[in-house]
C-alpha cells in the first residue's frame, strides 16, 4: 500500500496525478472509511491523507461567501463563530453527527464524499445553496452546486483525479434564517430516519425565498420545490404547522410512493417539521423579524 500525505494544494494535485483509480482512496477522519471495513480483511493500492493540507482546514469569508474547508471536522464547524452567526443550520447538523469522538475526527468533506442518503450535512448544504470547490490533478479548480455533486447512494460526480477542497456558502441576507432537524431512534448518537433543512427570508413576518430539503428519504436529499413554493408568502407562525407537515408528507409520498417506509416517513416528518418551525421562529424573534 502507498500512503501519501500532502502538505499543500500543489502537493495534493501531484498526489492526485499518481492516483491509480481503482482501490485508491482520499481519507481524512476515516470515520466512514474504517467503519465500512470493520471486521473485514482489506487492502488498498493507495491512500491519500488530506489532514495536513492547511487550506482544507480553514473557515473564512471570501467575496460574499463563507468557505468551509473539506477537511474541517464536524466539531470545528459546529463551534466556529462565523458558522454559528450565518448558518446555524450547519452548526446544528454538525453537532448532531454521531458521538463527540466521531465529530472530533469526521469531516464535512468526508460526509459528502461518502454520499450516504442518511447523512446530516448534505441536506443542509443543499438548503443553503452551497457549491463545492473541486480540484484536479493539474491544480485546476471548478465549482459545482452540491446538488450536482452527489449523484446517488455512495456516488458523486467527482472524476478519478479530483478532490473536494471546500464548500462555499453564499452569505445570507440580513433577514435570512436557517435551521436543521432530524429524527432518529435516539435523541443523540443516531442515524437519521428523516431529516429536514430549511433556509428562508422573513419580511414583515412573511416567508420569502424558502429552500426546503428532505434528507434520509430517497437515494439522495430532496430539494422539495412544492413545499417551498407553498411556504412562500405564508406568515412564519406555528399556526401553519399542520399545513406545513401535510405538504411535507405529500412530498414524501410522491417521492417514494412504492417504498415500504413511505407511510412511516409521511407521518414521522411531523416531528422535524415541528422542531424546525420552532427554531426558525426563535431565530426570527432574536433578529427582530417577528
Amino acid at each position: 500500500m502507498i500512503f501519501l500525505q500532502p502538505k499543500s494544494l500543489p502537493e495534493l494535485a501531484s498526489c492526485l496525478a499518481q492516483k491509480p483509480g481503482r482501490d485508491a482512496y482520499l481519507v481524512s477522519g476515516c470515520t466512514d472509511f474504517l467503519a465500512k471495513r470493520n471486521g473485514k480483511v482489506w487492502d488498498a493500492e493507495m491512500l491519500i491523507s488530506l489532514t495536513n493540507v492547511p487550506e482544507l482546514r480553514r473557515i473564512h469569508e471570501l467575496a460574499g461567501k463563507l468557505s468551509v474547508g473539506a477537511a474541517c471536522t464536524h466539531t470545528q464547524v459546529e463551534t466556529n463563530a462565523l458558522v454559528r452567526q450565518y448558518f446555524p443550520a450547519l452548526s446544528q447538523a454538525c453537532g448532531n453527527v454521531g458521538s463527540r469522538q466521531i465529530r472530533n475526527r469526521g469531516t464535512v468533506g468526508g460526509s459528502i464524499g461518502n454520499a450516504s442518503p442518511a447523512g446530516d450535512i448534505y441536506p443542509v448544504l443543499l438548503a443553503l445553496d452551497a457549491e463545492a470547490a473541486v480540484m484536479n490533478s493539474a491544480g485546476a479548480v471548478r465549482r459545482l452546486p452540491v446538488d450536482w455533486l452527489v449523484t446517488g447512494i455512495g456516488r458523486t460526480a467527482l472524476a478519478e483525479d479530483e478532490a473536494i477542497i471546500a464548500f462555499e456558502l453564499p452569505l445570507p441576507a440580513a433577514n435570512g434564517i436557517n435551521a436543521f432537524a432530524k429524527l432518529g431512534e435516539r435523541a443523540k448518537v443516531t442515524i437519521a430516519k428523516i431529516s429536514l433543512a430549511v433556509s428562508l427570508e422573513v419580511e414583515n413576518g412573511i416567508i420569502y425565498r424558502p429552500r426546503v430539503v428532505l434528507g434520509a428519504v430517497s437515494s439522495k436529499a430532496i430539494l422539495a420545490a412544492e413545499p417551498a413554493a407553498t411556504l412562500c408568502g405564508w406568515p412564519l407562525s406555528m399556526d401553519r404547522f399542520e399545513e406545513f407537515a401535510e405538504i411535507l408528507g405529500v412530498e414524501i409520498e410522491h417521492s417514494i410512493p412504492n417504498r415500504p417506509t413511505m407511510p412511516y416517513k409521511r407521518q414521522a416528518v411531523r416531528g422535524p417539521a415541528d422542531d424546525i418551525l420552532r427554531c426558525l421562529i426563535a431565530q426570527a424573534k432574536e433578529k427582530a423579524l417577528l
